[in-house]
């Protein structure tokens, strides 16, 4: 089919002599005469570019040209004027018009302006693409997970997105409330103004208020310049405020009167400037135990707690550790350039055992940490941390002896199962691993490191490290 450019024009042999010079140059058209038959041609997926006549006998070209530039923002329009008429082709500029051409034209110069037009078409839609795929990478499809808990969240935040209500995340720490709140932000209507984030608990307090609301050149020692807050900064956009309940309770006063009426004092100024923000705030504090103790104030949670929303923690969220696991390799393989595509069976069994206290965030960590170690093509037990390990499976592998066993020799007796013997060390389980593999293998190093996961030069150097026999 191709790309089309349509050509509106109510003169017959304008119209016919448009379209053979564009045709002539390669350039496939259709034709309406009328601004009925093009609106009924613009739906067409072939249409890429409009010529427009400013005159035509149902409408007026202008209006015509603004109906098309409102309907399909992504195509350009070419207006043709009539010679001398440079108010008219400056007002069609103004309305929407990418170029015009006045008769009786050139041919090179309708050409190019026509080829001009379609270029533009084309960087229109490259710019869309990657706008809507920008805004998938940072809205709620980077929030990973298929548990109903996760996406009974998920579903809240996503309607609070559609809205300036103020967001209360709640969750424990690494469950990703950041995440969550720049999610709310990137589907949001303010999504095209600023995201500002602030930690509260990270900030020293002689300069939370600072970073908070401002100040004024002089206001204190060092205020060598007027600066805006984080609520100034964000103007048009939205203000995330994180740890929450780290706040002193006489900046929770202040607070209080941002939120109520949407206006900051700078330190050091007297004059109540407004800011126009959507507020979102997180903690990972049970705030109803702090109002009890007097730690955070009760009109400042209520007026924060409009819209509440509680992330799961990762042992909360049932199938999830397998899913997250695999897009954290991908995304860290990738990034270490390593050539690792999966885990081996107990490594994913104690990731998957595992309780997780750090939440997602221990998980990203932990991660990243094993595709480091890791030499084989498979994320091993080997790669894991002592705790994913110990806590996650029951290896049954006993304690290092101090005599290293020979590969074929009878396993020494086991003492994991000895009162208070939770755990062992992971250099006795790996090197027992591989002194199993060895043996069940017949001594064949390419097939214990295949059973392993592992390459050839890691067989052989641990069993030189843990003074292995090879045969």
């Amino acid at each position: 089919m191709g790309d089309k450019v349509l050509i509106i024009d109510d003169d017959p042999i304008a119209l016919r002599m448009v379209a053979i010079h564009l045709r002539d140059a390669g350039i496939q058209t259709i034709a309406a005469s009328t601004s009925a038959e093009a609106l009924r041609a613009m739906p067409s997926d072939d249409v890429r570019a409009v010529v427009l006549d400013l005159m035509l006998p149902d409408v007026v070209g202008t209006s015509l040209l603004e109906r098309l530039c409102a309907d399909w923002p992504g195509i350009p329009v070419v207006m043709l004027t009539a010679n001398g008429a440079l108010d008219d082709a400056v007002e069609c500029m103004r309305r929407g018009a990418c170029d015009f051409v006045q008769k009786p034209y050139e041919i090179a110069r309708l050409t190019a302006s026509v080829r001009n037009a379609l270029t533009q078409g084309v960087l229109r839609a490259r710019v869309d693409t990657l706008s809507r795929e920008l805004r998938g990478g940072q809205g709620f499809a980077t929030i990973l997970g298929r548990s109903p808990a996760l996406r009974r969240a998920v579903e809240l935040l996503r309607r609070a997105s559609q809205s300036d209500v103020t967001v209360l995340i709640e969750g424990e720490s690494g469950t990703g409330k950041e995440v969550a709140a720049r999610a709310v932000h990137a589907e949001s209507s303010r999504r095209d103004a600023p995201f500002v984030g602030v930690n509260c608990g990270a900030i020293p307090e002689t300069l939370i208020e600072s970073e908070l609301f401002g100040h004024e050149k002089g206001a204190f020692t060092g205020a060598q310049a007027v600066r805006k807050g984080v609520f100034e900064q964000a103007e048009g956009g939205t203000i995330f405020l994180d740890e929450i309940g780290e706040l002193r309770t006489d900046l929770q006063v202040r607070l209080l009167r941002v939120l109520q009426e949407r206006v900051v004092t700078r330190v050091g100024g007297d004059a109540p400037r407004g800011v126009n923000v959507r507020v979102l705030v997180a903690t990972n504090r049970d705030l109803r135990s702090e109002i009890a103790g007097g730690t955070f104030r009760e009109d400042v949670y209520y007026r924060i707690a409009v819209f509440p929303v509680r992330l799961p923690a990762l042992r909360e969220r049932d199938g999830d550790v397998e899913l997250l696991s695999t897009a954290f390799l991908e995304r860290f393989a990738a990034r270490h350039r390593r050539a690792i595509r999966g885990f081996t069976p107990d490594a994913l069994a104690a990731l998957v055992a595992w309780r997780w206290p750090g939440n997602v965030r221990e998980m990203e960590n932990t991660i990243e940490r094993a595709v480091i170690l890791e030499d084989g093509d498979l994320i091993s037990l080997a790669s894991l941390p002592d705790a994913v390990v110990c806590g996650g499976v029951d290896t049954g592998v006993p304690p290092r002896h101090s005599e290293p066993a020979a590969v074929g020799a009878p396993p020494p007796p086991s003492t994991a199962d000895a009162p208070g013997d939770e755990c062992v060390p992971l250099d006795e389980m790996e090197r027992r691993a591989i002194s199993r593999a060895l043996e069940s293998t017949g001594g064949n190093v390419q097939a214990a490191a295949v059973r392993l996961g592992v390459s050839r030069a890691t067989i052989y150097r641990k069993a030189e490290r843990y003074r292995l026999t090879l045969r």
